[in-house]
């Protein structure tokens, strides 16, 4: 009975220490999707990812990121293989697949053009080459108005790709988030303009598989939480800025 005791004693400080080891959440983000979602030497940066460290260290757990390309990202999640999706947009199509948080910020797809551009308005792209999202707001309202096949879209590999093409003169303009074109743009030391801001915004939230009340529950307390101390506020001033562009709205 003496020789047992020790092993009694190992196995409950291994199952006592189990017990106590911290929760971890797999978090999934993009890569080039500043200052959202971006590498930084590295290493996973930007606003959504603050958040979602803001939010795991409400639950308790520490958040551990898988990063890579955004369909990859959302494939992780639909197969299990990641917790959640930062950052994720909203939309019906999405809402088949996938529970969502309460909204905790809006993105604004503009389309962007260089500061000494002499376009000044939506028909002037007729017949040129532009860059832009797939299925972006902008590309859905010109298909609504019927003038989407006058404007050649073209879709790169990232964000970055399409703010060179346009600072090389390549592209006549880029469909893209407003806070990343003006990133991309500051990083450049290149001079643009908003030519038009339709979209009233898309709202943007955390993305989880279905079946999960509870974790949603908990999201959305540590969202609400965040929301009443100030800290998107915070997060808005340390990655957004007002100062890359010039707007013609």
């Amino acid at each position: 009975m003496i020789r047992i005791l020790p092993l009694l004693f190992l196995i409950l400080f291994l199952s006592t220490g189990r017990g106590l080891a911290q929760e971890q959440m797999t978090c999934g983000v993009a890569t080039g999707f500043p200052p959202y979602q971006f590498a930084l030497d590295g290493e996973p940066a930007g606003f959504d990812v603050d958040v979602a460290k803001a939010v795991c260290a409400r639950l308790d757990a520490s958040a551990r990121f898988e990063q890579g390309d955004w369909d990859n990202v959302v494939s992780m999640l639909l197969f299990g293989r990641i917790d959640m999706v930062v950052g994720m947009e909203v939309n019906a199509f999405r809402h088949e697949y996938f529970e969502f948080s309460a909204p905790y910020t809006k993105r604004h797809d503009v389309v962007f053009v260089s500061a000494s551009s002499t376009v000044t308005g939506v028909e002037d792209l007729f017949g040129l080459v532009i860059t832009g999202d797939r299925h972006s707001f902008v590309e859905l309202l010109w298909k609504k108005e019927g003038i989407h096949h006058k404007i050649r879209i073209m879709q790169t590999k990232t964000k970055e790709e399409s703010m060179d093409l346009l600072a090389r003169g390549e592209t006549t303009a880029a469909i893209m988030p407003l806070e990343v074109g003006k990133y991309l743009a500051r990083q450049r030391g290149l001079k643009i303009r908003v030519l038009m801001n339709p979209d009233p915004g898309s709202e943007v939230a955390i993305a989880l598989r279905k079946g999960q009340p509870e974790l949603l529950k908990r999201i959305n307390e540590a969202l609400r939480e965040m929301q009443s101390k100030g800290e998107f506020d915070a997060l808005s001033r340390k990655w957004f800025s007002d100062t890359a562009t010039q707007s013609q709205e």
